[in-house]
């Protein structure tokens, strides 16, 4: 017998018989009472199983906070439950929108369809897109991946790899990562076209990689202050065709809301 400790153990037979295997038990100077080992290896495996199942269960819920990244690790306690709004207000059907949402991704992580909240800045669009991902990320089982991406933060860290070849976040790993969660917000869409000689366009460098994450990633929620025209006139067409993908009945315009950071 090998014992957990992967030390092995010499038993001797009994004669008492396993009444589920039809073999003859074993006993050791360590472990006197008679035992089936065809039944503690099941044992040991079952447990292995469940331990298993568990530790990939935190290591998906886990995946909120250790993958993301925010403009502030405070956004990460946005919740429903802390966002202020008087029934019957804009923010209120705002929040209720964003809630129904959140239960059609989390009833079924086959549904593929992108939600856009889109508005001036301060509406809190940033906080109702933490609240849907963290309802989903609690609640769903199994679990969901669930990401937050700042947009500009995504693209600054993919620039310091150009410099830095061990950072994290290339482009390869940026593109791999975005498209494998199971429910992914873009955070602040069009924030990152400052970043463009041009003023107002996206550049090549960041519509090519958001193109290859909406080519394979077809369940986005995405935050942002533009309208939607000025969308269609910062990005690509085939771009904005991806991003609006089965968004209908789900884009949430915020505008209007006084702005919740004052």
């Amino acid at each position: 017998m090998q014992g957990l400790e992967g030390i092995k153990v010499p038993v001797r037979q009994s004669n008492q018989v396993c009444p589920i295997h039809g073999t003859r038990m074993v006993y050791s100077d360590r472990f006197p009472t008679p035992f089936c080992e065809k039944c503690q290896l099941e044992k040991t495996l079952e447990e292995k199983k469940k331990f298993d199942q568990v530790n990939s269960i935190k290591i998906a819920r886990s995946n909120l906070k250790r993958v993301s990244l925010v403009d502030n690790p405070d956004e990460y306690n946005h919740a429903f439950d802390n966002f202020e709004a008087n029934e019957g207000t804009k923010e209120w059907q705002m929040k209720e929108a964003a809630r129904k949402l959140a239960g059609k991704y989390f009833k079924d992580r086959t549904a593929q369809f992108n939600s856009i909240m889109y508005g001036t800045p301060g509406e809190g669009k940033t906080h109702l897109a933490m609240a849907m991902l963290n309802a989903v990320n609690q609640f769903s089982e199994p679990p969901q991946k669930c990401l937050f991406i700042n947009v500009t933060s995504l693209f600054l860290a993919i620039r310091d790899s150009f410099d830095n070849p061990l950072e994290r976040w290339t482009e390869k790993y940026a593109v791999k990562t975005l498209s494998n969660a199971d429910l992914l917000v873009i955070d602040d869409l069009g924030s990152e076209s400052a970043m463009s000689a041009k003023k107002g366009e996206a550049s090549q460098f960041v519509q090519r990689i958001l193109y290859q994450v909406t080519n394979r990633q077809h369940r986005i929620i995405v935050t942002t202050n533009l309208t939607l025209s000025e969308l269609r006139q910062t990005y690509n067409p085939k771009l904005i065709s991806r991003l609006l993908a089965g968004s209908s009945g789900s884009q949430l315009d915020f505008s209007g809301i006084e702005d919740k950071r004052y």
